[in-house]
């Protein structure tokens, strides 16, 4: 393993944050994701609402990025699916690390999202019709595949288990310092 960041990038709900921490505790390497860093600043869960649609979410993503970009050491980086469609964000991983595109069919993730009985954040539509915003976020971001993949230095295909996942990622970062 070269003495660098291992940026893990990919669509909501792809296993960014679940294999980036069962990989850091395997492999004794510091673990951040900046989506949680985000989140721990707010007070109300409406802030994140509010930060998102107003602009100031993927404004912090840079910034924490651009921080832990300079951070010594190795470390394992779980970031926002929106950091990789970033300009500066893309720009601070190529730049101080590899960045890793972790896939997950989409189908296979609005289906694991609807078994989890979770509903999220709901708007409401003028007609009445109910939009799951995390079901939202998956159509949405799945549709900018191609850029994840052009920022990626590795990919890997996480349509199996968790342990699958993990061992497929292990694996590639294992190969990544030859």
């Amino acid at each position: 393993m070269k003495n660098e960041k291992y940026f893990l990038i990919g669509i909501p709900n792809s296993g960014k944050t679940t294999l980036g921490k069962r990989a850091a505790e395997k492999l004794c390497l510091p673990f951040y994701d900046t989506d949680l860093m985000i989140c721990e600043k707010l007070d109300n869960p409406l802030d994140l609402f509010r930060m998102t649609f107003g602009g100031r979410f993927a404004a912090e993503q840079i910034k924490i990025i651009s921080r832990l970009a300079k951070l010594d050491g190795k470390a394992l980086i779980a970031t926002g699916a929106e950091a990789a469609l970033s300009p500066e964000c893309a720009s601070l991983m190529k730049a101080s690390g590899t960045v890793i595109n972790i896939k997950r069919k989409p189908d296979i993730l609005l289906e694991e999202f609807k078994k989890s009985g979770k509903r999220g954040m709901i708007m409401k539509e003028e007609n009445g019709a109910e939009i799951v915003m995390q079901e939202e976020a998956i159509r949405l971001y799945a549709k900018e595949s191609s850029q994840y993949e052009a920022l990626a230095d590795l990919s890997l295909e996480n349509d199996g288990t968790e342990d699958e996942g993990l061992e497929k990622l292990l694996k590639l970062m294992e190969n990544s310092g030859d």
